[in-house]
């Protein structure tokens, strides 16, 4: 049995990551990934790789965090980061935190859209995950963003999205536009059924990124009751918040999900293998 406390990962940034121009968050960032999971109480972190840092050798970091249980490395940073796009981006930094650091027992592959996977066929993708597991000493969960806009609006393409559903062993979705968390939980079960087999992680925004604005609070509420009501049922294996680097500034989304956790956190979850999920028509979803 395991707790609902213990199935929230905290999306981890370096401190300042978001705080740019478009995003218009509020005040300064002092809160690290290891501050915000000891905030929380929560015992696993996705690590994020983005233009502010890490910057090699990624080792403060992982020491930092090594009082977790589980912490997953950005093997694919970024979007906006563009080292190493012909050679596995950060696979040989992140394969050594792996040989270092025991609880390092997975790998991201962020921002997974468009120009990402011209770069990085199927077949690209599995070679990258079959480097990391002959080089790891322990079994490694590859994770690989899945956004609402891919699946559900992208023309089909090359290299879709859906082109990938056998390499992954957790699929992380997140929607990035507010207006898709009103079918949020429809289109999670037409996720499910096209990555069959597939551990389902629940991205959750803190904040309007595609906006640079505050997140509605009817919308923050109902993507965290969907993820008590997924994760108690066993549709999902967890949920990521996203993220440390803008914890601490008075955002009502924190507020609101610390009120959560406080209420549902200890809840014991049973689980559920092969849960059945509907299918979900396109006249459901958006």
């Amino acid at each position: 049995m395991s707790t609902i406390r213990e199935r929230v990962w905290m999306y981890g940034a370096v401190c300042g990551a978001y705080h740019t121009p478009h995003y218009k968050l509020p005040g300064v960032n002092t809160m690290d990934c290891a501050a915000a999971c000891r905030k929380y109480g929560l015992t696993k972190a996705v690590m994020d790789v983005c233009v502010k840092g890490p910057v090699y050798p990624f080792d403060t970091e992982s020491e930092k965090l090594s009082f977790l249980d589980e912490l997953v490395w950005t093997i694919i940073p970024s979007g906006s980061v563009v080292r190493n796009e012909e050679a596995f981006f950060d696979m040989e930094e992140v394969i050594r935190q792996i040989q270092k650091f025991p609880n390092v027992k997975g790998i991201f592959c962020d921002d997974f859209q468009i120009r990402r996977r011209t770069l990085c066929s199927p077949e690209k993708l599995q070679v990258l995950k079959d480097n990391v597991l002959a080089a790891s000493p322990r079994p490694i969960d590859m994770w690989l963003v899945v956004y609402a806009t891919d699946v559900f609006t992208e023309r089909p393409t090359p290299n879709h999205i859906l082109d990938y559903t056998t390499i992954p062993d957790t699929i992380s979705f997140w929607s990035w536009h507010p207006f898709h968390l009103k079918v949020l939980k429809e289109n999670l079960h037409f996720a499910m059924n096209k990555f069959r087999g597939k551990k389902v992680n629940l991205g959750i925004y803190l904040w309007d990124f595609s906006a640079g604005a505050p997140l509605d609070d009817k919308l923050m509420e109902y993507q965290l009751e969907l993820a008590h009501e997924m994760l108690s049922d066993g549709t999902i294996h967890g949920v990521t918040i996203c993220a440390s680097c803008i914890m601490g500034l008075g955002i009502k989304a924190e507020k609101i999900f610390a009120n959560w956790l406080e209420k549902h956190g200890e809840e014991e979850l049973r689980i559920t293998e092969n849960v059945e999920v509907k299918t979900v028509g396109d006249n459901e979803r958006l």
